[in-house]
Formats: structure tokens, C-alpha cells, sequence
């Protein structure tokens, strides 16, 4: 039987940056996994915004982001807070996990949070390179499948898979899982950024040989896209069977 559905409560900074959140909420809506967040996360997002984004900018994201996926909004866990391990500040975060059921808390800011490894409270705490790293070693046909998509909304860069692991690689946050889906490729998809070296064959790439090329030139869209395809990537991609 298929594993079950892997729910990730996203910490807020984790959905801050713009390439983060596109790839993170790309493979929710192909069904990779479910996302979570509460209103205090996301404020929390538009508090700590980018610099070169505006407020308008970013509160059109997260409606949008809300408007996706409508059953991602975690509400009424405040009553466990106290009890939560984690730093004060956080302590929010973790109650919402925890009340949201989900499977996972991705965040990078992992020493702020000490939750048991069980009972009702356990709450497992990933970066996002790792819990990338895992979605992509249990499912790496929709996983690239997705990441392909994502990069073909839109006719600027990065609009290859090789490119778009060379900017993954680029980002500390990101590396890892830039090094792990370098790998998994065959080697003319395969990014050239120095920190990701040279990647070993596995039984992954074997699995992905079927993939077509990806790396004829992207048009742009004649026509605007459906509502859950949108044309820029400032607009996220739609809740799917979630």
C-alpha cells in the first residue's frame, strides 16, 4: 500500500523566501504532501517579508496562498501553547503542529524546538533540505514531474531543471536538497554550481530515465493559463485533492 500522505506544518521561515515557498507549495499541489500554517505564521511571514517586496505584494501572496489551499489555515491551538517545548517565542508554532496533526514541522530554526519523540505532543523537526531530500527519495517521478512544471509557468529563469538546481544550490538552505536532486538526474538535466560536485549514481536515476527532455526552450503563454496554473510566479500553485 502507498504511504500515507505526509502533513508538514510550514514555519514562517520557511514560506518567507519566494523560491522556498514556490517549490514547497508546487509539490503540495501535486499531491506530494499536505501544507499547514496558522494566521500567527503567516503575519509572521508578512512582518519579515523581502525587502524588495511590497505590502500589497505579500498580502496578495498569502491571500492567494490561503485561497489555494483552504484547508491548510490551523485555528483554536492556543490552548496548548503552555505545554509546548520550545523556545517562548515559538511555542505557537509547535501548538499548531501539534493540533494540526501533522506529520512533520519544517523549519530552520530547528534548536528552537525540544518537542518528545512521543506521546500527544511528539512532533518530528526538519530543515527543508532534509524534508525535501525525503519526498523526493520516496516519490522521485512526481517529485521531478512537479519541479518541472513549476519551472515551465513562466519564461524566466529559471526555466531548466539545470538551472533551477544551480539556483537551489546557491541558497544554504536549499543545497542540500540541490545536491540530492542533481543526483537522482541523468547528467545533461544536471546542474553545474561548484558546491554540488560530483553526484553518484543511484538506483533514482535509473527510475527517471522515462522523464522526456526538459530542456527545450520555454514560450511564453500565448494565452492565460487556467486558475490553478498561474502565469506568474508570484501567484502560487493550487490546492489539489487535498
Amino acid at each position: 500500500m502507498p504511504e500515507p500522505l505526509r502533513r508538514a506544518f510550514l514555519d514562517a521561515n520557511v514560506l518567507r523566501g519566494y523560491l522556498q515557498t514556490d517549490v514547497l507549495l508546487t509539490l503540495a499541489d501535486h499531491g506530494v504532501f499536505q501544507p499547514r500554517w496558522s494566521a500567527e505564521v503567516l503575519d509572521e511571514v508578512r512582518r519579515n517579508r523581502p525587502a524588495r517586496l511590497s505590502e500589497q505584494a505579500i498580502a496578495r501572496r498569502l491571500n492567494q496562498m490561503n485561497l489555494a489551499f483552504p484547508r491548510s489555515m490551523v485555528e483554536a491551538y492556543e490552548h496548548l501553547e503552555p505545554d509546548m517545548l520550545a523556545d517562548a517565542k515559538d511555542k505557537h508554532v509547535l501548538a499548531a503542529a501539534v493540533h494540526s496533526k501533522s506529520t512533520i514541522l519544517v523549519t530552520e530554526n530547528v534548536k528552537d524546538f525540544s518537542p518528545p519523540a512521543t506521546g500527544p505532543h511528539a512532533m518530528p523537526v526538519e530543515k527543508t533540505s532534509p524534508f525535501l531530500n525525503s519526498l523526493l527519495n520516496q516519490n522521485p517521478r512526481l517529485v521531478v514531474k512537479a519541479l518541472h512544471e513549476m519551472i515551465t509557468r513562466t519564461d524566466r529563469e529559471p526555466n531548466t531543471l539545470s538551472t533551477l538546481i544551480d539556483k537551489l544550490a546557491s541558497r544554504n538552505d536549499l543545497r542540500g536538497f540541490a545536491q540530492q536532486l542533481n543526483s537522482v538526474l541523468p547528467p545533461d538535466h544536471r546542474g553545474t554550481h561548484p558546491t554540488l560536485g560530483r553526484p553518484p549514481k543511484t538506483a533514482h536515476t535509473v527510475a527517471l530515465d522515462g522523464i522526456p527532455p526538459l530542456t527545450t526552450p520555454i514560450e511564453p503563454p500565448r494565452t492565460p493559463p487556467p486558475p490553478r496554473r498561474p502565469p506568474h510566479r508570484d501567484t502560487p500553485p493550487t490546492e489539489r485533492n487535498l
